[in-house]
């Protein structure tokens, strides 16, 4: 068995040997570099070419009224009801050019959470700016609609994006629209969020002394010192066995007596790295387990040492101990097959 690749934040490369194919760890590193020179894009403009505008329901019955007043006048040649139309007419093309211009310069920046948890909604928060005001906009993402107010030139909303299951999802483009200033045409254009949305599994959390902790390279030879250890063995605290636990922390003669697969929860260390290895469960559940280990070492502000199977079936092995780490790890999480 080959030994797991390490991940490190500083300096990744050096920590995978060079093979003929990239390895597990490598493939994640250069799809996370990716998706980063995506997001530092910079804001997504609305220029005219991509600034759509057709009349709506009550822009077509004035465009009818119109053109029935200029037949009218032109028959009856009535010069009062021609100038009518005219005058009309301008103000029909005015509001056409009013709205392009309404929609035309706005810029919007996306700030998409590095990850997400699945059976949770997700949400981007977007920056709009703009020169001069813009009236009447609204926002549509995600089945919802919301008021863009951009009177003071610059505004941020909360869109939510959708509500995806573990994976990496594009984000779907969002529509802003505008009727102003007459409400007799619709001008719209489509905004593209760059960056996908990293879906980590469901967390499953459990209590923080459950989660063994320490050097991984000890842990064997602490558990024999542990079982050799009779009056700690009185002390200890039982729990139920979960699939996770090492069979040396097994309570093997209250197994003996009672048949009960227990576990005595003294001997943990509450030093060290929270170690997190994949238990023999399902896909889904194993994950679950995982993530909700990586949420809970977050929480107690300690490293942790995760062991996930790759594709191949060779344990690939995630250091965590900063941001970027922790990012690596339920990326890792969410390609996971």
């Amino acid at each position: 068995m080959s030994e797991p690749v390490s991940i490190s934040s500083k300096n990744t490369r050096s920590s995978v040997k060079p093979t003929g194919r990239l390895s597990l760890s490598e493939r994640i590193t250069r799809a996370l570099s990716a998706r980063r020179k995506r997001w530092l894009k910079g804001a997504w403009q609305i220029r005219q070419s991509n600034i759509f505008i057709l009349p709506n329901r009550f822009g077509l019955y004035a465009g009818f009224l119109v053109l029935a007043s200029f037949a009218m006048g032109y028959k009856v040649q009535n010069n009062f009801i021609l100038l009518a139309v005219i005058f009309l007419f301008l103000v029909f093309m005015l509001s056409l050019i009013a709205s392009v211009r309404n929609l035309q310069g706005l810029e919007m920046e996306a700030d998409v959470a590095p990850y997400y948890f699945a059976g949770e909604r997700q949400y981007i928060r977007l920056v709009f700016r703009k020169k001069q005001p813009a009236f009447n906009l609204t926002l549509h993402a995600g089945g919802d609609t919301m008021a863009l107010d951009m009177s003071s030139g610059a505004t941020s909303l909360l869109v939510p994006v959708g509500d995806f299951e573990r994976g990496v999802h594009p984000i779907s483009s969002i529509k802003i629209q505008t009727l102003f200033p007459f409400g007799i045409a619709r001008a719209w254009s489509w905004v593209h969020p760059p960056g996908d949305l990293v879906v980590a599994p469901s967390p499953q959390e459990l209590a923080p002394a459950r989660y063994p902790r320490g050097n991984p390279a000890m842990a064997s030879a602490s558990d024999k010192k542990r079982q050799q250890n009779n009056f700690a063995d009185e002390l200890g605290d039982l729990r139920d066995y979960q699939d996770s636990d090492p069979p040396a922390r097994i309570d093997w003669k209250r197994y003996a007596a009672t048949r009960e697969t227990m576990v005595r929860e003294h001997g943990l260390d509450t030093q060290g790295e929270v170690l997190l290895r994949q238990p023999a469960t399902t896909l889904e559940e194993a994950l679950s387990y995982l993530s909700g280990g990586l949420r809970v070492a977050e929480r107690m502000g300690a490293p942790a040492r995760m062991m996930l199977r790759g594709d191949d079936s060779q344990n690939a092995e995630y250091v965590v101990h900063d941001t970027p780490t922790r990012e690596q790890a339920y990326y890792a999480l969410a390609r996971a097959q």
